[in-house]
């Protein structure tokens, strides 16, 4: 029997100690796409989580230090607290012998509340429906080749307060075991070059690059769709932020944000 094509696989794999990424995790300026790290980062998390019972993943702060490459990533993940109904974990990725991201991500071990909501039953949206994103001119100028965008399906619409949102579903996942948290995570990240496009016009600013990343929810995704309905605040003094409603076909499940760090023009 032949064996599977690598690019059949999940985004990440492991040889031993060592991990590695297909070329979809690649993000438009080189190296690894922040959303990718996000996923290898606390991803890892999330599954080392599932298989100790350590209960729903509701947390995760992202550092991004440096331009992650795709190839010799070393991961170092220690227990912050663990027991009781809460534990915290941080995960360390390395490359080239220096620290290159650091997450930290929260669980929670359930409990029964009487009186509150549970699992939706009705679906809210229908992703399949919207239109598919058309990336802008400008923004091709800048991305060529295969990156993370394209590890994705993306719809476009517009959220009921007036701001455009986007609908992700990934063709392929990140890990060989599921990691809900981390995929929504992961397309969150992009929530910044949505401010962008969205604007239809390159700002003045010779790039928008985020120095972190965190997610909180307070339910696990059902299903393959994500939505993001982002909204961008930037200053003059060369700090951002964005922030994200984040979706799912059964309706609001969390909040994203992010500090962007955004580079004087040349």
């Amino acid at each position: 029997m032949n064996a599977p094509h690598p690019e059949l696989g999940p985004v990440f794999r492991r040889d031993g100690e060592t991990w590695a990424a297909h070329p979809q995790s690649q993000g438009p300026f080189g190296g690894m796409h922040g959303g990718a790290v996000a996923a290898l980062a606390v991803g890892e998390m999330e599954a080392m989580a599932a298989v100790r019972g350590l209960g729903a993943l509701v947390s995760a702060q992202l550092y991004l230090l440096r331009p992650m490459p795709r190839d010799g990533l070393t991961s170092k993940v220690s227990a912050v607290r663990e027991g009781g109904r809460v534990a915290v974990f941080e995960n360390e990725i390395y490359a080239g012998g220096k620290l290159q991201a650091k997450a930290s991500a929260c669980f929670q071990q359930p409990v029964e509340i009487d009186g509150l909501p549970g699992t939706p039953e009705m679906t809210a949206f229908d992703p399949e429906s919207l239109a598919k994103w058309a990336r802008p001119d400008f923004f091709k100028s800048v991305s060529s080749g295969t990156g993370f965008l394209d590890l994705c399906d993306i719809r476009d619409t517009t959220h009921e307060d007036g701001r455009r949102a986007k609908w992700f579903r990934l063709k392929k996942p990140f890990h060989d075991t599921p990691t809900p948290f981390s995929n929504a995570m992961a397309v969150a990240d992009v929530s910044t070059l949505f401010t962008v496009t969205d604007a239809g016009e390159r700002p003045n600013a010779a790039g928008w690059p985020n120095a972190d990343l965190s997610l909180h929810l307070s339910r696990a995704p059902i299903g393959e769709w994500i939505g993001v309905a982002q909204r961008g605040d930037w200053r003059h003094d060369g700090r951002g932020m964005t922030e994200s409603e984040i979706f799912d076909a059964y309706g609001r499940i969390g909040r994203s944000c992010q500090s962007v760090v955004l580079l004087a023009p040349a």
